[in-house]
């Protein structure tokens, strides 16, 4: 028998040889790491001295962890063949700079999955790597600033309202870099693919970011911002969502060459923001003016004490006098000082910036805001200032003059009726104010039956809903209702503030006077901007079959988007039929070769009555 070839040896954890031990081309092999290794020899070449180095696959790289699905959470994780059993498991060991890269498989893991900063999960493959929550009611994945995630599936079960990425809402983190969702599939019901709520996190970007990320969550929501949160997304499709984009209390959205098909709404921006700040008219001006000159300076308060929870990052503030602030406006701290057991400081300290956002408001003189979270307590000492932070108005702020007055958005018929031969007449009641302009609407007939009501003019002026009666055209028993919208003034631009004081120019024309001392209330917008998307078959609804128009499902053009409440949406867009859209201000019928729409209308108007009058027509 041939005697066997044994390379040298070792069975204690850690343990290598040393140079001296090994020859050039020699092998040493340590059986208890699986960790294979030899003599580099490069000084012929390079000069650098002969070492003892790793050998293939097996050897420790400590920035990388491993997942393998015949991997074990009680291994190391830092090589291929000593890899983690789950994704939970390597984030459990995962530091700032750590890639956890995740083989083919299916992993159900215990959720939520708390990501520390600047940590990324890669997956094998889109197609190959399924993610399953064992919890339905958590989030599957907590984001923190810097995060990567990309190439894997998530499938399962989730309760509504859940979302596979979100920002954690018990611990909000300061945030300087936006997570980044690449090339992902969501399959999970119900579920939100992207929640990105502006209180769950502080700092300049509370944002996210994504590409290519599929949203096949029927009845679920493909990305939801609120709060003042902010994403920018390229190539996302929503397949039959309740809603495949939804922004609301000032959230924005930026998205491009993106897909809405089937489900109940494309985009929905509803509302604004709570209050920001406030200005005063420095300026009376006549009416139908659309320049101001708003005074916006605020005043700074002392702060009597400062109760930090460092495990959670929330502060109690408490001020010497009423301060008048409310939730949701952002706050400028200043020259706290504090005692930890390193000593004092004085904080806020530029770490994690110096304007907070107001969570809460217990009493007059108290306010709540995250400032971060701390491994240390932190106790008052003295001093302290608090102000509203007050920047010149932008873009995305919209402001009104002392009262927020209604258009009429939406008229919805309630009961059709019968025996109607002709179109019957609308009537809605006048608004009180002597501003005010009446609204007006066209009943649309179908089989002796009011089908609907198309607002001609949205009427201007209103104050709460009016009434809408429906008479004549031969019939009876028809009914509608009302939806009625607020109307805020956009800010176009802005001086930048001197002494306090900025001359803003808004989008419209206020058809009131405005006099010395009007209150202008500042909020931030709701609002989607959306390039290039298309939306496919949108109104059908979110069951996967029975939306398909081959079984009988009926698109609503109406829904691919819905602004409410003052929310913004400003889109080019086709849909199933390739009609092209540029908003509500021109729509282009492939079908029938038309070109309508409010902005088309204004622009033929003003082309073609100048010509008229020229010819001498009326």
């Amino acid at each position: 028998m041939a005697t066997p070839i044994r390379i040298k040896r070792s069975a204690v954890p850690g343990k290598r040889p040393q140079v001296t031990d090994l020859q050039v081309g020699e092998l040493a092999l340590n059986t208890y790491d699986a960790e294979l290794v030899t003599l580099r020899d490069r000084f012929a070449q390079t000069g650098i001295a002969t070492e003892v180095v790793r050998v293939g696959a097996g050897a420790t790289v400590t920035n990388i962890i491993y997942v393998t699905n015949d991997g074990n959470d009680n291994n190391t994780g830092l090589k291929l063949g000593d890899a983690k059993g789950s994704i939970a498991g390597a984030v459990a060991i995962s530091s700032t700079g750590s890639i956890i890269r995740v083989s083919s498989g299916s992993y159900v893991e215990n959720n939520p999955i708390k990501l520390p900063s600047q940590v990324s999960i890669v997956g094998d493959s889109l197609r190959e790597v399924s993610v399953t929550p064992q919890n339905a009611g958590s989030d599957l994945f907590h984001v923190s600033p810097g995060n990567y995630v990309t190439e894997m599936s998530f499938t399962g079960t989730m309760n509504s309202g859940k979302a596979i990425f979100a920002f954690d809402s018990e611990k909000p983190r300061y945030s300087t870099q936006s997570p980044y969702l690449r090339n992902c599939t969501n399959f999970i019901q119900n579920s939100i693919g992207m929640k990105i709520d502006g209180n769950a996190v502080f700092g300049p970007f509370k944002s996210m970011v994504t590409d290519s990320f599929t949203q096949y969550n029927a009845n679920g929501i493909g990305v939801s911002i609120s709060n003042g949160g902010y994403a920018q997304i390229v190539s996302l499709f929503t397949i039959n969502n309740d809603i495949g984009v939804s922004v609301s209390g000032g959230g924005q959205c930026d998205v491009t060459n993106s897909n809405s098909s089937f489900g109940n709404f494309g985009f929905v921006a509803d509302g604004v923001s709570p209050r920001k700040n406030s200005g005063l008219i420095v300026t009376a001006q006549p009416a139908n003016s659309d320049t101001f000159e708003i005074n916006l300076s605020s005043t700074t308060f002392n702060i009597g004490n400062f109760v930090y929870d460092n495990t959670t990052g929330l502060a109690t503030v408490t001020t010497t006098a009423n301060h008048n602030f409310g939730v949701g406006m952002g706050v400028s701290l200043s020259s706290i000082t504090l005692q930890c057991p390193f000593g004092q400081k004085t904080y806020p300290d530029g770490d994690v910036g110096y304007v907070f956002d107001v969570k809460s408001v217990p009493s007059a003189d108290t306010f709540t805001t995250h400032v971060g979270i701390s491994t240390v307590a932190h106790t008052y000492v003295s001093g302290g200032n608090a102000k509203i932070d007050v920047v010149r108005p932008f873009d995305g702020q919209v402001v009104y003059f002392d009262k927020l007055y209604k258009e009429v958005k939406k008229i919805t018929v309630t009961d059709g009726g019968s025996n109607y031969t002709s179109a019957p007449t609308i009537t809605i009641a006048s608004p009180t104010v002597d501003h005010g302009i009446i609204a007006t609407g066209i009943a649309v007939v179908k089989n002796g039956k009011v089908d609907s009501i198309d607002v001609v003019s949205t009427g201007r002026g209103y104050e709460s809903t009016p009434s809408i009666t429906i008479s004549g055209g031969g019939g009876s028993g028809a009914t509608a209702s009302l939806t009625m919208t607020d109307k805020y003034y956009s800010v176009l631009k802005s001086t930048p503030l001197s002494s306090g004081i900025s001359t803003i120019t808004v989008n419209d024309n206020v058809p009131y006077a405005v006099g010395v001392g009007t209150t202008v209330p500042v909020h931030k917008q709701s609002r989607i901007l959306a390039s290039s998307h298309s939306f496919e078959y949108i109104g059908t609804g979110t069951d996967l079959i029975e939306s398909l128009p081959s079984r009988g499902g009926v698109t609503i053009q109406e829904n691919e988007v819905d602004d409410r409440n003052g929310g913004l949406t400003i889109f080019t867009s086709t849909d199933q039929a390739g009609n092209f859209r540029i908003g509500d201000g021109v729509v282009i019928d492939q079908q029938s070769g038309t070109i309508t729409g409010t902005f088309y209308s204004k622009s033929l108007f003003s082309t073609m009555t100048p010509f008229i009058l020229a010819l001498g027509g009326d």
